[in-house]
């Protein structure tokens, strides 16, 4: 072996042993960190590292290339090719090392957040009345309608909480107040006519178990009333005047057409017909939320699509919860994936500034 091919092999031994020491300090850190609780998120990204494996063979094969091709140009006092050839693999695999770490989502200790959330209580009063059925909105029934508006509308809260009281001729509170949005829309979702086997529409005795669902703590309550507004009760006057004084926001909410639509019986399937045997319509009376509206100086909205856009209400709500507010502390985990991906930049960057072939004069 001649004295160049001797420092070249040196050179060599010299850069595997310098990537071993190197990837055993990058072991020892890793398994250092993991013991103190650090992990990845997606492990299966290190599958990748089986690259590796054909990259050393590509390494040695590139080496014998350029020992038996550049032999004659390099001397003893030029042995900085080869030199600069294997800090350039060196800075390859570390860049790519530091790629897949990144791509694995470490995640390494805990850090404190506030996120804030609005004090404010909603109580849902949602009329259940036989007339709820009638399918005059699109082809979807009032009922289908309202229970599409409190979906969205729940998607869309911000902290406060919600229950849902349903009525007919009486009123039962089915979700007290809860800040469980799932719960809720399943609720909601579960929520038909056949509830209750006495008809009517009995607002008052709605809004009085509503009211009496709040608790006495410093917060924003609002009742949210949808209902098609027909064969409600006379015995307001006393409600809505606690309602006022207990500075409780009404939001008023007529669902359906004033056109209407035929009133179904218990079937679901036959119409409902009068003495004389004519269809009987139900359409909707807008006189009672806009009574509701006068007397509580609160807003009313009139439905009439199969899914309401929840926007208006619920800037009203949050009017209402203004002044009332707090933060909640969370402790989430803190993703450091930048800390590989720094590493992964600064070998590209030594890569590209250590030319690969050098001028011989």
């Amino acid at each position: 072996m001649s004295k160049t091919e001797s420092i070249y092999a040196l050179n060599l031994r010299n850069g595997l042993l310098i990537d071993f020491v190197l990837s055993i300090i990058l072991i020892v850190t890793l398994q250092f960190y993991l013991f103190r609780g650090l992990h990845f998120q997606f492990m299966d990204v290190f599958y990748l590292c089986l690259l590796l494996v054909p990259a050393y063979l590509y390494f040695y094969k590139e080496h014998q290339s350029i020992l038996r091709r550049f032999t004659d140009y390099y001397t003893t006092g030029n042995s900085g090719h080869p030199k600069r050839h294997i800090i350039k693999f060196l800075a390859l695999k570390f860049c790519f090392l530091g790629i897949v770490f990144a791509i694995a989502d470490p995640v390494f200790g805990e850090e404190e957040t506030l996120v804030p959330l609005k004090k404010g209580d909603i109580m849902v009063c949602l009329d259940l009345s036989s007339s709820m059925d009638v399918k005059d909105i699109e082809n979807a029934s009032r009922l289908e309608s309202g229970r599409n508006l409190l979906k969205s509308l729940v998607n869309k809260l911000s902290g406060q909480r919600i229950g849902l009281c349903i009525f007919a001729q009486n009123a039962i509170v089915q979700l007290p107040l809860t800040r469980d949005y799932e719960q809720f829309k399943l609720m909601v979702s579960d929520a038909n006519t056949n509830h209750f086997s006495n008809q009517g529409t009995n607002v008052g005795g709605a809004l009085m178990k509503a009211m009496l669902s709040f608790e006495k703590k410093k917060a924003a309550h609002s009742i949210l009333l949808i209902t098609d507004g027909e064969d409600h009760e006379a015995s307001l006057n006393t409600i809505v005047d606690s309602l006022s004084l207990s500075n409780i926001k009404l939001l008023s909410i007529a669902v359906g057409t004033e056109s209407g639509g035929p009133i179904l019986r218990s079937d679901k399937k036959s119409m409902r017909l009068d003495a004389a045997g004519n269809i009987i319509l139900s359409k909707v009376d807008l006189s009672l939320v806009k009574r509701l509206s006068e007397q509580t100086k609160g807003p009313w909205f009139h439905i009439t699509e199969t899914y309401p856009n929840p926007d208006p209400i619920l800037t009203e709500i949050n009017l209402a919860s203004m002044g009332y507010s707090r933060d909640l502390k969370f402790k989430v985990e803190q993703r450091v994936f930048h800390v590989p991906l720094f590493i992964a930049l600064l070998a590209f960057f030594v890569y590209t500034l250590i030319p690969f072939r050098i001028n011989n004069k």
